[in-house]
């Protein structure tokens, strides 16, 4: 099976989660996605039929998108979650090594879009 998960759907909503099934511990990694939906700007906030044409003026359009709320406490958005047996860090370590190489650099989490150091690496000293 492929799953095709695109830019515009990705959010820095990340969690791990674990279950027991039949006294196994298992570990998922688990990308939360935000679907993009197309409205116009003028019917924000009301409730009309979206009916966006080729003679639509791109103007007129707004891209939004956000977390699946049915009520407060009950987030049902859409998610991605890698599940392991045994530690995902090798696999996701590969994966970004990959991107490194495809886009000729090291920068590891410099310029990715979240800020902070990465998970486990240590504060510098001022």
């Amino acid at each position: 099976m492929r799953v095709n998960i695109y830019a515009e759907e990705m959010t820095d909503r990340v969690e791990i989660i674990s279950k027991e099934i039949e006294g196994q511990e298992f570990t998922g990694l688990r990308i939360y996605l935000e679907l993009p939906a197309s409205t116009y700007k003028y019917a924000v906030g009301e409730p009309v039929k979206i009916n966006v044409t080729p003679r639509t003026h791109k103007d007129e359009v707004l891209q939004i998108r956000g977390p699946f709320i049915h009520h407060p406490g009950d987030d049902d958005s859409a998610a991605v979650t890698f599940w392991g047996k045994r530690d995902l860090r090798p696999l996701l370590k590969k994966a970004l090594a990959l991107l490194d190489d495809y886009y000729d650099t090291d920068a590891g989490y410099e310029g990715c879009g979240f800020e902070g150091n990465a998970p486990g690496e240590e504060t510098p000293e001022s």
